[in-house]
């Protein structure tokens, strides 16, 4: 069961890196970071629990899983970085209206829209 999670997690993965691209390393690097802050606060909490084998293992599992994040994140640098740069979602012309882009019928680019005077 656990191996079918994991492959179907892959396959979501997969799918919204080709759809979404760099929106969607965006979000996973803002939860990476976040993710790295939250466990570096919880680092002294662990250690201040008092002495004892499980206190000692449960920061211990802490300071590796901090460790892998921030390899993880290093990782999606990497490959965010690699990653071609994508148009916003939204353009606002001059007055700060949205101005919506139509593909062109003749180059495939997108033309902004023809009411816009910008």
């Amino acid at each position: 069961m656990i191996r079918n999670l994991a492959r179907l997690a892959y396959h979501l993965d997969e799918w919204l890196q080709a759809n979404l691209g760099r929106r969607y390393n965006s979000f996973l690097g803002a939860g990476l970071v976040l993710g790295l802050v939250h466990q570096f606060q919880d680092l002294p909490k662990d250690f201040a629990h008092g002495g004892g084998i499980s206190t000692i293992l449960v920061a211990l599992m802490d300071v590796a899983l901090l460790i892998n994040q921030a390899g993880q994140f290093h990782e999606h640098l990497e490959k965010r970085r690699a990653m071609p740069r994508q148009a916003p979602l939204l353009r606002r012309g001059r007055d700060g209206k949205a101005a919506l882009e139509q593909p062109s019928s003749s180059s495939g680019q997108p033309q902004a829209d023809p009411g816009d005077p910008s």
